[in-house]
């Protein structure tokens, strides 16, 4: 039997959250069944190497941007010539165009994945009319030219798809997942060394250090612990936007609160850094579905979130706390107070929870292929 040729359309296939989703399909798909290969507009991309090293190709096309025919025709020729079977796009509304020009290479299936329940970042909230009227054409497209619809949340789909493709057949809700056997393989270790036993209480914060996730905020939080004397702290791992870290650094400094808030930079331990806190907070001003409360939840970890994305990434076991960016800062300390005496779920639930909802990157990985061999054998 022949592979089934797949051409996924993720933009740089840098660091970042879709990308990850993408890697978890291309290390667990069964690489006898299916040739899955990327397009990137960057040359050098972080996952090239291991793309091309699980014998995915890495094809470099051009960015789009205001040259749309040029990205096009670059897309129909690789399409064309690469005789795909499927191509899957996360371009967001951009795959109205991406789906069309499939369409004309002859691939026939042709699958988006809807990964944001907004455009904008969670500051900026007003849409100008162009996009507003772009969305709406490329919405009518998406739905005219899939073949089947996949979405990380419902928030995202009915954004992407509208209310209607919500209830069709070709419609499929898949959650985003992570490597949990990294979480639950160590649920009940205790860590020491770095952050341990210093007499403080580690609240752990994994994100990039953007104005849309919040850390300003975070550093209100921080100042309203020293207020109360508690020797509570945050730790932020991550990097991010130069001139807002500066800013967060700057009110650190100026509020004298080096000890109750830390920067440790970007961390390959996070599961470490997990084991060593006893909650997880998570102000963002917007998140899609993120990855990093599945994570803290696979560790046992009580998490305090901004209600700014779809709940359906709760496991269901009480562990997270939801709050406005609107309440009083006060209640966000409480929150965060509750959640460090309170008891972790077992093992066993945690584990449950993962198997129901699909969070785990093997599952996955074989939801999206079941789907891929769904679209295949009904259309051919």
């Amino acid at each position: 039997m022949e592979k089934i040729k797949v051409l996924i359309i993720t933009g740089k296939m840098d660091v970042g959250g879709i990308e990850n989703q993408m890697m978890h399909l291309l290390r667990n798909a069964d690489r006898n069944k299916f040739q899955i290969d990327f397009t990137s507009t960057i040359p050098d991309g972080f996952y090239r190497d291991e793309i091309e090293s699980l014998g995915g190709s890495y094809i470099q096309i051009p960015h789009m941007g205001i040259h749309i025919f040029r990205y096009c025709k670059a897309l129909y020729h690789v399409m064309k010539s690469g005789r795909y079977d499927i191509v899957h796009s996360q371009e967001l509304f951009h795959s109205g165009i991406v789906l069309s020009v499939a369409k004309l290479a002859g691939v026939r299936c042709r699958i988006a994945h809807a990964h944001n329940w907004c455009d904008s970042d969670g500051i900026r909230t007003k849409r100008s009319p162009i996009r507003s009227i772009y969305n709406i054409a490329m919405r009518y497209l998406i739905n005219w030219m899939s073949t089947s619809q996949i979405a990380c949340s419902t928030w995202a789909g009915r954004f992407l798809y509208g209310e209607k493709t919500l209830k069709k057949k070709t419609y499929h809700l898949v959650f985003n997942s992570v490597d949990t056997d990294k979480f639950l393989d160590n649920y009940d270790r205790h860590e020491e060394g770095e952050f341990c036993g210093d007499g403080w209480i580690n609240i752990l914060n994994v994100a990039r250090i953007t104005a849309v996730k919040n850390q300003l905020f975070l550093v209100k939080i921080a100042a309203e612990f020293r207020r109360r004397k508690k020797k509570i702290r945050i730790i932020c791992a991550g990097n991010g936007d130069e001139d807002y870290e500066k800013q967060v650094r700057k009110l650190v400094k100026e509020k004298s609160l080096e000890e109750y808030i830390l920067f440790p930079g970007v961390r390959k331990d996070i599961d470490i850094l997990m084991r060593k806190s006893r909650a997880f907070i998570l102000p963002s001003k917007y998140e899609g579905m993120p990855l990093v409360m599945i994570e803290a939840q696979a560790s046992g970890l009580p998490c305090i979130s901004a209600r700014t994305y779809s709940p359906e990434v709760d496991f269901g076991l009480g562990q997270i706390c939801w709050l406005s960016l609107k309440d009083d800062i006060s209640m966000w300390a409480d929150a965060v107070e509750q959640a460090v005496n309170r008891k972790r779920p077992t093992k066993a639930a945690v584990e449950q929870a993962v198997r129901e909802k699909r969070f785990d990157a093997k599952m996955f990985a074989e939801t999206i292929c079941d789907i891929y061999e769904s679209d295949y054998e009904r259309k051919n």
